[in-house]
């Protein structure tokens, strides 16, 4: 490593004031994206087909945002320098959102949804853009990138550990409705205080690029390594949400261990966490690529195994749980730092853009996870308490054959943007 390089490693300082953030913002988007089709399903009555279209449409709406939201945010901040006050710009929004969707209006259920949804996406994407661009900025060392987003993990991994267990308790503690309206608000404390840490002066980076006209934002698909990364991204996170969206599900009717739900949850989260180290020091060792295709081998094995689980098999779930949980922080931490590599060489582009760009292939891989898993599991005749096999098929071979077409991909194309002769040359190179 050069001395130029060595200088631009983060601080352990810079990231105690970065990693914050991550916390509210996954404290926020676990129940989103986890208890929200449950709860309307079984709680206020909304069809599985009805509400996987929902999801579908709205989460489509929102991936389709956050190109224009990563373009307008280069500009704005590039000419104020900085990022800070849109990263504030998003915490009102969200904390409307939230509070919607745990207390939807009575009558219009299905109406309700899909407001509180578009508002808190709407304003989640303004913030978390701007906050990842702003760790793209904070370093351009290869492996300083990775230690900044897995410190923004290691922050989400201990919001969604508190978004796992919470819930559960307080809803146990004073009923349905008063346990979600704390909820709420422990979400928005949560956010008001994160944020504080990112506005400290040495937090602030200026933005430089060229400026492009919307349309261009696309123009960083022409590099095929990224378009590599992003389509793999797409096939793992759809994975992922088909998993978490019949999560609930599954530990209901599957295991009959509804009440164990919350520990398992730790489990993969904690798991997650602690499998940190572990990702940063493969990535290191060898390459971030190689570190994120050896997590996707374990968590095919994890899903081959729930297929066989029945009632009571609690023991090999949580088991299954950890091992899925220790590649969690690879599909974290890996594939936005590989992005963050890709951003540092094209010269034509700014880090807005380009988690734009991420943001938006990953929302659309939740959406069609989410919204299509749904009306298949109905379809193939699933009901509360019948025809399981089709809730064991859809949570556990789904997500494995999507992860084994993202693993033999992986083998074939190259997703590293890492190239010792782009900085000297100025420009990206394939």
């Amino acid at each position: 490593m050069n001395k130029v390089q060595r200088q631009d490693v983060p601080s352990f300082k810079t990231l105690l004031l970065y990693a914050p953030l991550g916390m509210p913002l996954a404290f926020g988007a676990l129940p989103v994206y986890l208890l929200i089709p449950h709860l309307y399903a079984k709680n206020f009555g909304l069809s599985l087909s009805l509400l996987g279209v929902i999801l579908l449409a709205v989460r489509l709406l929102d991936a389709l945002q956050d190109p224009l939201i990563g373009l307008w945010s280069d500009r704005w901040a590039e000419h104020h320098q900085g990022r800070r006050v849109l990263i504030l710009l998003g915490i009102p929004g969200m904390i409307l959102g939230f509070y919607g969707l745990f207390n939807p209006w009575p009558g219009m259920i299905w109406l309700s949804l899909s407001f509180s949804l578009i508002i808190f996406y709407l304003f989640f994407s303004v913030t978390s853009v701007n906050y990842q661009a702003l760790g793209a900025e904070l370093s351009r060392d290869y492996n300083g990138r990775t230690w900044l987003t897995t410190s923004r993990e290691a922050g989400a991994l201990v919001g969604v550990l508190l978004a796992a267990a919470l819930p559960d308790l307080l809803m146990q503690q004073w009923g349905r409705v008063h346990g979600l309206e704390i909820f709420a608000g422990i979400f928005a404390l949560f956010l008001v205080l994160a944020v504080l840490p990112l506005q400290k002066p040495g937090m602030q980076r200026p933005v430089v690029g060229e400026r492009l006209p919307w349309w261009g934002f696309f123009a960083a698909l022409k590099h095929k390594p990224l378009r590599h990364l992003l389509i793999i991204y797409l096939l793992s996170q759809s994975a992922n949400t088909v998993a978490g969206t019949l999560f609930f599900f599954f530990v209901d009717e599957i295991l009959g261990a509804h009440s164990l739900a919350p520990l398992f949850l730790l489990a993969y989260f904690l798991s997650g966490a602690l499998g940190m180290p572990l990702w940063l020091w493969l990535s290191g060792r060898f390459s971030k690529s190689l570190a994120w295709r050896l997590s996707m081998f374990v968590a095919i094995l994890a899903f081959l195994g729930a297929f066989f689980l029945r009632s009571g098999d609690v023991w090999p779930y949580a088991l299954i749980c950890v091992l899925t949980g220790l590649t969690l922080g690879a599909d974290q931490a890996l594939p936005p730092s590989l992005l963050a590599d890709h951003s540092d060489q094209d010269k034509r582009s700014r880090p807005g853009s380009y988690f734009g760009l991420f943001n938006w292939v990953g929302k659309a891989a939740t959406a069609l996870g989410a919204g299509l898993i749904l009306p298949l599991l109905q379809g193939l005749g699933y009901s509360a308490g019948q025809d399981l096999w089709a809730l064991s098929f859809c949570y556990a071979l789904v997500p494995a054959l999507i992860k084994i077409l993202a693993i033999i991909l992986m083998g074939v194309w190259s997703v590293e943007g890492r190239n010792s002769l782009v900085p000297l040359l100025g420009g990206y190179h394939e």
